[in-house]
C-alpha cells in the first residue's frame, strides 16, 4: 500500500524483480558456490562499482556540459529536452555498434527525453525524424562521439570547478 501511494504501479513485481536481482548476483558472485566468501564480496563490489561507474558515464554524457535554463528564460517542452541533452554516436575508432551496446539505447538521448516511453528498439527510427524536425525548425540538435563528449563533459566539469575555487578564494575569509 505504502509502495503504490509513492507511485509504482506494480510494487510486487518491483520487489520480485529486485529480489530476483540480487539472488542472481549472489550466486554470480559465489561462482556458483565455487568461491571463496572473500572473493564473493570482492567480486559483487566490483561489479556493482562498474556497473555504477558506467551508468553515470552514460547519463554524464548525455547530460553534463549542455544548455541550462531558470524559470524565466525556460523555453517550451521540447525545445528544452533537445537542447539540455546531447546524443551520442560512434567515432574515433569507436563502433556505433559498440556504443548502442555500452549506453543500452541511452546514446539517443535527446529522443529518449522527447519520448521517455518509447521502447528502445524503436528510438532509432524516431531519431531521423526528430533530427530533421529539428533542422526544419532551426534548433540546435548536438550530437557528438564518446571521446569528443567526454572532452565536452570534463570541460564543461573544469570550467564549473574553475569557477567555484575562483568564488571560494575571493568569498572565503581567511584569504
Amino acid at each position: 500500500l505504502e509502495l503504490e501511494r509513492r507511485g509504482l504501479q506494480y510494487p510486487t513485481l518491483e520487489r520480485s524483480g529486485i529480489a530476483l536481482h540480487y539472488a542472481w548476483m549472489f550466486v554470480l558472485s559465489s561462482g556458483f558456490g565455487r568461491f571463496s566468501i572473500a572473493y564473493s564480496i570482492m567480486y559483487f563490489m566490483v561489479a556493482t562499482c562498474s556497473s555504477g561507474l558506467f551508468l553515470a558515464l552514460v547519463f554524464g554524457l548525455g547530460h553534463n556540459g549542455m544548455a541550462v535554463y531558470d524559470a524565466t528564460t525556460r523555453p517550451d517542452f521540447w525545445k528544452l529536452q533537445v537542447t539540455t541533452t546531447r546524443n551520442v554516436i560512434g567515432g574515433y575508432g569507436i563502433p556505433q555498434f559498440f556504443v548502442d551496446w555500452f549506453c543500452g539505447g541511452l546514446q539517443y538521448q535527446v529522443d529518449h527525453h522527447l519520448f521517455p516511453m518509447m521502447p528502445r528498439n524503436n528510438i532509432a527510427k524516431c531519431h531521423k525524424l526528430v533530427e530533421s524536425f529539428c533542422k526544419e525548425w532551426g534548433v540546435k540538435y548536438h550530437e557528438t562521439d564518446m571521446i569528443t563528449g567526454t572532452w565536452e563533459v570534463l570541460k564543461h566539469l573544469q570550467n564549473v570547478s574553475d569557477e567555484f575555487l575562483v568564488e571560494m578564494v575571493k568569498d572565503f575569509p581567511a584569504m
